[in-house]
């Protein structure tokens, strides 16, 4: 049975919400960037805002320079957040397996889904409408028979629009796009791979493709496989559901860059908070942490470390976050971006050890502090994030 993906988001989610909450930005060019330098650089932009030239990435500075009527906003997690739940409310009713991609943005797999629902793009355009009509959100959609696919389609189109790559067509439909145009082609460690390309003029995903595979293993080393497939539409990845997703992620966006201990230490324990009771209520323990945290001037430093034994509680997991962080944060530079990442994960098993080596001691500490979690996992449950925080993060 052929694979049906369908990918739905909103472009520039964070501009999109603010325009809900805020009439007056409707028509205006719009753009959100960190306020807090302006060497900052722009995160989302407006149609708007594009046909006066601004583009993601850009230097706030410059940008408004070239649009002096530009109106910028600081980076706010929640607008994602609330996009996010618009489709939640709506996809559950369409797909059985869904992914979140990016913030306001789904795959879903409806693959042998078509006597309940129809084609795939029928299920591309009821979201969308669904979500308008609901939430007053203008989304795209692509469909394709693999996740590559369905993703760079609804790259391809405005909103209220939906584009359909028919099973087949794959090759076709990739051919004439600019290599920058892969969504997994702008993660920074794949900046080399861009410029060797650069460098050999294969500006387009059909120039790739036509290369053969042998000679961009010598260009491209370990890379050459992967960007070869992309070139011709081919993705093996699954949907996978978050409850089966093979890591978890908080992102935690600083506005304005700081560099103060106390107060990342206090964001990072928050975020700490958020992954175990994320963990908790599915059931699941981690098996290693990582830290990334991104600097002013866009340096990026990464460390691992594993947890033995696998837990989803906060008192274990404190001391390796602990230690990733004085690894990590060794430049006295001011951060703009922290992810914690939780990975290894698997399903939660209430086994009792059969020798306990623990003294009571550690035990009864162990004990209150599982307690206190669950105390607060009820707390936000019932009232939500901001009922009670650690007194650090103020």
């Amino acid at each position: 049975m052929d694979r049906q993906i369908v990918c739905v988001g909103i472009p520039s989610v964070e501009v999109a919400v603010a325009r809900l909450h805020d009439p007056t930005l409707r028509t205006r060019p719009v753009a959100i960037a960190p306020l807090s330098t302006p060497r900052a650089l722009l995160r989302e932009v407006s149609a708007e805002a594009e046909q006066e030239g601004l583009a993601v990435g850009m230097a706030l500075d410059h940008a408004r320079r070239v649009c002096p009527a530009l109106h910028v906003l600081s980076p706010n997690p929640r607008r994602g957040r609330y996009a996010d739940e618009a489709f939640l409310t709506v996809i559950g009713r369409y797909a059985p397996l869904w992914e979140p991609s990016q913030p306001g943005s789904f795959v879903l797999d409806v693959t042998g889904t078509g006597k309940l629902f129809g084609p795939a793009c029928d299920v591309g355009a009821k979201v969308q409408q669904d979500v308008l009509a609901r939430y007053h959100l203008d989304g795209v959609a692509g469909v394709g028979s693999n996740k590559l696919v369905a993703q760079t389609a609804a790259s391809l189109v405005a909103p209220s629009e939906l584009y359909d790559v028919r099973h087949g067509s794959e090759r076709v439909f990739m051919s004439p796009l600019a290599v920058r145009t892969l969504p997994g082609l702008h993660r920074p460690c794949m900046k080399p791979v861009l410029e060797r390309l650069d460098a050999l003029n294969l500006l387009t995903l059909g120039d790739v493709a036509e290369s053969p595979l042998e000679a961009l293993e010598v260009v491209l080393g370990d890379y050459a496989g992967q960007v070869f497939r992309w070139a011709h539409g081919i993705d093996h990845l699954p949907v996978l559901p978050p409850s089966i997703q093979p890591g978890l992620d908080e992102v935690i966006l600083l506005e304005p860059d700081t560099v103060d201990d106390l107060l990342l230490w206090g964001r990072l324990l928050d975020a700490l908070q958020r992954l175990c009771r994320t963990l908790r209520s599915q059931r699941r323990v981690c098996g290693a942490l990582s830290l990334l945290i991104r600097y002013s001037d866009q340096v990026e430093v990464t460390k691992h470390e594993r947890i033995t034994p696998e837990t989803c509680w906060e008192h274990d997991v404190l001391p390796v976050l602990w230690s990733l962080f004085q690894r990590c944060f060794t430049r006295r530079i001011r951060l703009r971006q922290m992810t914690v990442s939780a990975t290894g994960l698997t399903a939660y098993a209430e086994q009792m050890a059969l020798f306990d080596e623990r003294s009571a001691e550690e035990q009864r500490r162990q004990d209150r502090a599982r307690k206190l979690a669950g105390a607060l996992d009820q707390l936000h449950a019932r009232f939500g994030e901001q009922v009670i925080r650690y007194g650090r993060n103020h």
